[in-house]
């Protein structure tokens, strides 16, 4: 049972009743602002990559502050007892993100549209050209959570612990340290101890995430199975870890944290390991 997405089809029937967010962002490499080929009506607009990011770094799309959350998405008019649909452009990308995010900062009524924008076109629903506005300042309440995110010091401490694997969501030539890195300063590798599983490897063809069954076969792939260890997702700026998040979610798997800094802290530390192949 799906607990954590809703359908294209759900949202086209529900959409008058639920907060629309679009979470895209640009892929890094790509130039210029993130602007969708279209919109889902009534949608508003939720940046993860500057307004909802801390800005005191260098590292890219880090989590903002509880209070820089709580003021921004009560800016978006969401109250304690909304139901919130998150999606992205390009089918399933960053919206997982924007769900982690709030699951983090204590709101449950959070979901993903499966197949974002990308599916919702395919299907034949309809779009507008602009972002909805807030008629109202909300009532939201953050409450974070311990553990959703984690920082470097966290993720060196547990590289020997039999008891917790760190699964990084970049592409395989990537994670062998034989592909190029999309950001520049980064060294090629990835952390020790850790396994690779592509985020793309969880979603099919039309960006829809796979059925529970099938992503279960991944995980236990891996070799971990429910509530067996801690599990720590990784990838470039901290984006597509959190599909591999959700996805373990859904699942059945618990005790999971996203390394925040990810590749694009840990590749340009030169005092941190890494290992190649």
């Amino acid at each position: 049972m799906i607990k954590n997405l809703k359908s294209c089809q759900w949202l086209h029937e529900n959409r008058q009743n639920v907060i629309i967010l679009d979470s895209g962002i640009i892929k890094p490499g790509e130039s210029g602002a993130y602007k969708p080929d279209a919109i889902i009506p009534g949608s508003l607009r939720f940046d993860i990559s500057h307004t909802f990011s801390e800005h005191n770094t260098s590292v890219p799309n880090m989590m903002c502050s509880r209070e820089v959350f709580q003021a921004e998405v009560r800016q978006l008019g969401i109250n304690n007892a909304d139901i919130v649909v998150v999606y992205d452009d390009k089918g399933l990308f960053s919206a997982a993100r924007a769900w982690w995010m709030f699951k983090s900062m204590g709101f449950e009524q959070v979901f993903v549209l499966d197949g974002g924008l990308k599916h919702w076109q395919a299907c034949g629903y309809p779009t507008v050209a602009e972002y909805s506005l807030a008629a109202n300042i909300g009532d939201f309440t953050a409450e974070p959570k311990n553990g959703f995110f984690i920082d470097r010091e966290e993720v060196k401490e547990k590289i020997a612990c039999q008891q917790t694997l760190l699964i990084d969501a970049r592409g395989a030539q990537r994670f062998a340290g034989e592909g190029t890195e999309p950001r520049s300063g980064m060294r090629q590798g990835h952390i020790p101890n850790s396994v690779n599983l592509p985020y793309s490897k969880l979603l099919t063809e039309q960006g829809l995430l796979k059925p529970m069954p099938e992503l279960t076969v991944l995980f236990s792939q891996l070799g971990i199975q429910p509530h067996a260890k801690s599990l720590q997702f990784s990838c470039g700026s901290g984006i597509t870890a959190c599909i591999l998040a959700l996805a373990a979610t859904e699942c059945g798997y618990s005790d999971l944290h996203v390394y925040d800094g990810s590749w694009s802290e840990w590749g340009k530390l030169k005092d941190l390991p890494i290992e190649t192949g």
